[in-house]
């Protein structure tokens, strides 16, 4: 197919260039990537912008004309490396105006369908592992999208941005709703549940506002919506308990026990009355019941009965389908229990209500995957939409328009009021059919499938059947079988029937069907299933190991209809078979003496030659007996037995017994051993089915009423309509000890299976020792070869280090003698600055002391002066007074010559010590003891200095 250009240009282009019928949604694998493509585990698709330079491509289709109802069916397929691969739509839903239809497959490409403008167009982004899709309730072109990875998005489907997004959890989002009222009280939540948990989330900002906690401990969640008409959200848990939460305070507000309201209910509903019953099987179907047989071990009871849920358009009302096959109306007001249904074939997986007419029509898919329309006010009228692999539905607002998705990856939308004609159409058409048939006469029908019409049994009488038998030898071969079930009067019970499906096949059964030898898969299911429902009606058959053989010759004939072989094996075990079980697991040693009393009586000789070759009746007879005389005829000569089996009394099967022996005791008498004689009744042999047959009504004409089997097997008693009665001749007691035993033997086996678990783990423990031990003992070696490579690794390192260590030591000596070289060199350097810092320290203290004498001196100079001129006013009193005219020298002659002798030697004893100080010292050795001596003398001189200036001062 080819895509169309733009609406822009595609606007002014006639209807011509419409798509077909089914649309085909092409793209290239440029464009798309693979199935398989690496997606993220988180993806991050932020909000964007639609551009001006791109717009987007429109496309226009037009919608079917089918009588059917379906207007429009969509598939996207891509072409990859020269084939054709088919994309699966993961969701779709329609918009709230109900006019326009979004889908998105599971590689997240978006499409939308414009049911007004009938263009479609495909969104430049894209949602990888949608889940599921809803539109918006605050804006008109938004959609809110989750996906597996728990993020949820809003996107603008007309202009192909993504307006916000968030991750609200880590699993798929599964359930998304809000409430009806969400625009008036202008609170926008929405809840989310992903698995067994919920959220409250703002429907604006896409943000979790509550985490909604249960306790898991008791029962987790199994879905949860918004109460329609409220702002009060529903629960369900894995207890079949409803719970009504409020949104304001989280709290529980009321809950309900839907399951044990409808048992209640059950349990006191009058005898008279019975709850409505919906069927999809028609009565006049083939044999399906291995489809409609509901499998106990293929449904998971642990998380409850309850299975789907839906509310009716105007959300009065609360509608629940259940695992068991029912289908139950709440109130939403009060959870009260309303009205129940009672599906008898199928069970519903998804419903949803038709708008008009109001709480009536429910489309649903089953749990084989089946669509189909139910109208609940006439529960015999319903229309199959899709027959197969359908896995959801959605309805439009308006109810006008159906979508439903395919596992084949299709989408189909159909026209709910094409769908509601048919279905009415139908109803019309059965209605007229049914009075027509009441005004006509009734008709003999060759078909076996259902209850047959008391007139046409009265029709087919056993003695005109028995002068036709006599007549021709046989029935005619096209209603041999409605002569059949007329003969033996079967009532077809087909509830009954079903009830005994879903109590499932016996372990035991199950166990050796496997071991069946039937080519045909078809007649080897039909075996096992008929096999099953027998050992269900009674516990001994499952353990009789020849039943197989008995029943399969009558399932061959009724391929197609399970419910007609079981009904005519049950009837022959309760008339023609009543006595086979008598000594079960042995075989039915009265029965099988009658054949050899007759065969006493009939042929003596033939007895005899049985005897001396120890052959019993169990060769002869009940090799014969247990599979019903399919080995040794072929099968047209089978039918014409039958046909007279059912047709003479119910021990007639003993006297055919003898009489075949007796046609055929020629070949016998020949037969050299016992093992030849045994192989002769499990072979086909050429036999005169008239001479068999007459020799067998000779044989009953002709017995001695001492010998008769009619004195110990009872008349025919046909099955009752409605009830399959119990057979009880068995040993019962062994039943139940062969049970326990192999209750016991199961367990014993379960032992040892355990115990052998035990051994092999043991086993599987030594054997992963050993192989450690091996790894261990390889590891060691390998180990000890790379220790001895580092321990010569290790050697030579050892010898270039000491080899280092030596050269270290040298250098070491080296650098020890160098650096007491340079520290006697600092030493000597630092007792030279030493020496500098007294030298300067010394001449500073010359200096000071040389100062300090010449101030000494000036003092003592002027100190001399004054005193001088003292002592000279003091001689001029003394001489005014004393000797006027006597000579100043004369007078201080004597003191004047003292104190020149005292200076002189002052002056001498001042140049000696300046003079020692002055000499430098010889040798650094002696340098310690001229220092003490001549800080001695400097304090020696100037203490002598204090005295003679304390002298001085004092003789002055």
């Amino acid at each position: 197919m080819e895509k169309q250009p733009n609406e822009d240009e595609g606007e002014e282009q006639s209807e011509n260039d419409e798509f077909e019928d089914d649309l085909q949604l092409e793209t290239s694998s440029q464009d798309l990537d693979t199935e398989d493509e690496m997606i993220p585990s988180k993806l991050n698709i932020l909000p964007s912008m639609p551009s001006d330079d791109a717009p987007m491509r429109k496309y226009s289709f037009k919608l079917k004309h089918d009588e059917s109802g379906n207007i429009l069916t969509v598939h996207h397929t891509v072409k990859e490396d020269g084939q054709l691969l088919r994309i699966q739509i993961a969701a779709c839903c329609f918009s709230d105006q109900s006019n326009k239809l979004v889908v998105i497959d599971k590689r997240g490409n978006i499409f939308v369908f414009d049911f007004v403008r009938k263009r479609y167009w495909r969104l430049s982004i894209r949602m990888p592992k949608a889940k599921l899709i809803r539109p918006s309730p605050l804006h008109r072109n938004d959609y809110i999208v989750g996906n597996k990875l728990g993020q949820i998005y809003t996107i603008d489907v007309d202009n192909s941005i993504v307006s916000t997004c968030g991750e609200v959890c880590s699993g798929s989002i599964e359930e998304l709703s809000w409430s009806s009222s969400l625009k008036r009280s202008r609170k926008y939540t929405t809840l989310m549940r992903f698995g067994r948990e919920a959220v409250l989330v703002n429907l604006e900002t896409l943000r979790v506002s509550h985490q909604l906690e249960f306790d898991e401990s008791r029962y987790t969640l199994k879905f949860a919506g918004y109460l329609p008409n409220s702002d009060q959200f529903l629960t369900c848990f894995t207890n079949d308990s409803l719970h009504v939460w409020s949104t304001h305070s989280l709290g529980t507000l009321r809950s309900a026990l839907p399951i044990k309201a409808r048992d209640r209910r059950l349990r006191l509903l009058s005898a008279g009355k019975s709850v409505p019953e919906i069927t999809l099987r028609g009565p006049i179907d083939s044999d399906v019941e291995h489809e409609l047989a509901f499998e106990c071990q293929d449904h998971d009871f642990a998380d409850g009965l309850l299975l789907g849920y839906c509310f009716t358009p105007d959300g009065n009302k609360l509608c629940l389908s259940t695992l068991d096959s029912y289908f139950l109306m709440l109130s939403t007001a009060s959870f009260d229990l309303e009205k129940i249904y009672r599906l008898s074939d199928f069970v519903l997986k998804t419903m949803a209500f038709l708008v008009q007419p109001k709480e009536r029509i429910l489309f649903g898919i089953t749990g084989r995957n089946q669509a189909v329309m139910l109208d609940l006010a006439h529960t015999d009228q319903k229309l199959i939409v899709q027959r197969s692999n359908a896995t959801s539905l959605s309805l439009s607002r308006d109810g006008k328009l159906l979508s439903i998705i395919s596992k084949c990856g299709e989408v189909n939308v159909w026209s709910t009021c094409s769908l509601f004609n048919a279905l009415q159409a139908q109803t019309n058409c059965i209605s007229k059919l049914k009075c027509t048939i009441k005004q006509l006469p009734p008709l003999p029908t060759c078909t076996v499938s259902g209850c047959m019409n008391q007139e046409v049994r009265h029709l087919l009488k056993r003695d005109r059947l028995k002068a036709m038998i006599k007549e021709y030898g046989c029935y005619p071969e096209k209603y041999r079988f409605l002569i059949w079930t007329s003969l033996l009067e079967i009532p077809c019970n087909g509830s009954q029937f079903q009830s005994l499906i879903k109590l499932g096949t016996p372990q035991n059964v199950r166990n050796q069907g496997r071991n069946l030898q039937i080519q045909n898969d078809a007649h080897r299911r039909g075996v096992i299933k008929v096999w099953g429902c027998l050992s269900q009606w009674c516990k001994v058959i499952a353990y009789a190991n020849f039943m197989p053989h008995l029943i399969y010759p009558f399932v061959k004939q009724f391929p197609k209809n399970g419910l007609v072989a079981f009904e005519v094996l049950v009837t022959l075990i309760l008339n023609h078979f009543q006595l086979w079980f008598e000594f079960h697991p042995l075989p039915p040693s009265n029965y099988l003496a009658m054949c050899e009393n007759l065969l006493q009586r009939s042929d003596e000789m033939l007895c005899k030659y049985y005897k001396s070759l120890e052959v019993t009746p169990k060769e002869y007879a009940w090799s014969m007996l247990s599979n019903a005389f399919a080995e040794v005829l072929e099968e047209q000569q089978w039918l014409i037995l039958w046909d007279n089996i059912v047709t003479e009394q119910t021990f007639f099967p003993i006297f055919l017994v003898v009489a075949y022996n007796l046609i055929q005791r020629e070949i016998i008498l020949r037969l050299p051993d016992k093992q030849a004689i045994v192989a002769f009744f499990h072979d086909q042999n050429p036999v005169d089915m008239c001479k068999l047959l007459c020799k067998a009504r000779k044989l009953a004409a002709k017995c001695d009423p001492t010998l008769h089997p009619q004195r110990f097997i009872q008349r025919f008693t046909p099955i009752p309509k409605g009830v399959y009665p119990k057979f009880l001749k068995y040993p019962s007691e062994w039943i139940e000890q062969q049970e326990e035993q192999t209750d016991q033997i199961i367990k014993s086996h379960q032992e040892i299976d355990a115990r052998i678990r035990e051994l092999e783990l043991e086993e599987v423990k030594m054997m992963e020792r050993l192989e450690n031990g091996l790894k261990q003992e390889e590891h060691a070696r390998r180990v000890k070869k790379m220790e001895e490579l580092y321990a010569h690794t290790i050697q030579r390192e050892q010898e270039r280090l000491t080899c280092q260590r030596k050269m270290l030591i040298t250098y070491q000596m080296e650098v020890r003698k160098r650096k007491s070289e340079v520290i006697a060199k600092l030493q000597e350097s630092e007792q030279r600055r030493k020496v500098m810092e007294m030298e300067k320290d010394i001449d500073l203290l010359m200096h000071t002391i040389e100062r300090e004498r010449r101030r000494h001196n000036q003092e003592m100079q002027l100190a001399e002066d004054e005193i001088h001129n003292q002592e000279m006013d003091l001689l001029a009193q003394r001489y005014i007074t004393e000797c006027e005219g006597a000579p100043l020298s004369q007078k201080f002659y004597d003191n004047i010559q003292k104190l020149s002798q005292e200076r002189d030697h002052l002056q001498k004893n001042l140049r000696k010590m300046t003079m020692e100080i002055v000499q430098p010292a010889d040798s650094s050795s002696q340098m310690i003891s001229p220092l003490l001596a001549f800080e001695n003398s400097i304090t020696e001189i100037l203490r002598e200095f204090s005295d003679i200036i304390s002298t001085d001062r004092s003789g002055a």
